[in-house]
């Protein structure tokens, strides 16, 4: 009987251990405990008296140890005098980080700039929740060698340049290539462009004041065969090939004195690029934090599908960005962290052209858009963590969690408040930590 006790005990506190572990960081992290244990050894089990369990979590939130007693009676043992007798366990709970490759896609939308509860601006919040999920992954390292985390800020457009570096025209050059068709022109081409400060191709020379945005690659011909937008790598299409981007100029961007952008894509709302470039996969705490505390101009519309394409694009080893490691040794969990507080919204010089309409009537078809990369992003084994912050809206909620890797915690969340969205990362970052039995 003894045995049997303490096989149970142990099962019992090894199920509480884990539990408690990937909500380490959570407000309810006692109370599951207590919930997985009293499951799996319920009160009065052979009529066992439970003390306990009692847990201890390290300084640096790795290790969770738990311990329990039991007291149980005698039988046969009464004879001689011994009425009860007492059986103990013990069990630890490892947090590591597993070889682990993830992008923070951060809307930055100008919504971004309202308030999220308790005296601070979405912005100010997503910043906050950002800075929790590193400080949870890095742990007490600076540096950790199976750890990469990349940032893209977006809004209906990204900067697809290098986050920090700046922009200069006469640094810009050509490269050769196999000779393609140019989709957008149609003419035979077989060099591309490289701007000095982004590792993007582009289809034509970037112009003197270019802020760092392309297009998405796609044509609004009704041919999805033509479409390269949903997809990670290169596409022949019938009307040309995609080996780079156009890049956004003059028609998409605002340009001081002239009324150029209005009246080329026929509304009154055109947004420069963002202010944030992309920071590429590393592995330095500190390097990530900055970019993270740099998010603080939120402008622009909402368009889901930009941010998490090059999320994706971030994130594979393959170009444009290659700071992944193409064959590592070992398993490799790849994940995206995508955050937005809006609905898709076409506007003036977004990532396409406005070619879907203005405002919230571009919404269907850039939805179906985001549901097909979605698709493709999960099918090439990346983890999506879809967050809907600051906004209940029901259709929003069946999209985010369509395009999530599931429809429930830990791969979607509504977060309401700041509050909310702080906790909401911890079990994110808890998720991607990797958890073992180690004693």
């Amino acid at each position: 009987r003894g045995y049997i006790v303490k096989a149970r005990l142990s099962q019992a506190l090894d199920a509480a251990g884990i539990a408690g572990a990937r909500v380490m960081f959570s407000p309810t992290r006692d109370a599951d405990i207590r919930m997985y244990f009293d499951a799996n050894f319920p009160p009065g089990f052979m009529g066992a008296t439970v003390t306990g369990p009692s847990f201890v979590v390290s300084p640096d939130n790795e290790i969770l140890t738990l311990e329990a007693s039991v007291r149980i009676g005698t039988t046969f043992m009464q004879v001689l005098g011994i009425d009860t007798m007492t059986v103990s366990a013990a069990t630890e709970i490892t947090r590591q980080t597993q070889l682990l490759d993830v992008v923070l896609a951060i809307d930055m939308s100008g919504s971004m700039a309202s308030g999220a509860g308790g005296g601070s601006t979405r912005i100010q919040a997503a910043r906050a929740a950002a800075t929790e999920l590193v400080t949870i992954l890095f742990g007490d390292d600076g540096i950790k060698d199976l750890l990469n985390i990349g940032l893209v800020p977006w809004n209906g457009k990204v900067k697809v340049t290098l986050n920090g570096v700046p922009f200069d025209s006469a640094l810009t050059t050509t490269e050769a290539v196999s000779a393609f068709t140019n989709p957008l022109t149609g003419a035979a081409q077989s060099v591309v462009y490289r701007p000095n400060n982004s590792p993007v191709p582009l289809l034509t020379p970037p112009a003197a004041n270019w802020k760092g945005c392309v297009y998405s690659r796609f044509l609004d011909n009704g041919q999805p065969d033509d479409d390269a937008d949903i997809l990670f790598g290169d596409l022949s299409g019938p009307s040309g090939d995609w080996v780079a981007w156009q890049p956004i100029g003059p028609e998409g961007e605002p340009v001081p004195g002239s009324a150029i952008c209005t009246g080329a894509v026929g509304g009154s709302e055109c947004r420069e690029c963002l202010d944030h470039g992309i920071t590429p996969l590393q592995n330095t705490k500190a390097a990530i934090q900055a970019a993270i505390d740099e998010l603080i101009s939120p402008t622009g519309t909402t368009n889901i599908t930009q941010g998490l394409g090059w999320a994706w694009r971030v994130l594979m080893p393959e170009a444009p960005f290659t700071e992944a490691e193409a064959n590592p040794e070992g398993d490799r969990q790849q994940a995206i962290v995508l955050l937005t507080d809006g609905e898709n919204y076409g506007g003036s010089g977004d990532g396409y052209k406005a070619t879907f309409g203005l405002g919230g009537a571009a919404g269907p078809e850039m939805d179906d858009r985001l549901r097909q990369l979605a698709a493709n992003i999960k099918a090439a084994g990346v983890v999506i963590y879809a967050i809907q912050f600051a906004n209940s809206g029901g259709a929003l909620q069946a999209l985010m969690k369509e395009i999530a890797s599931g429809p429930n915690a830990p791969f979607y969340h509504y977060a309401p408040d700041a509050a909310t969205l702080q906790q909401v990362f911890r079990e994110v970052a808890n998720n991607l930590s990797e958890l073992r039995i180690s004693r």
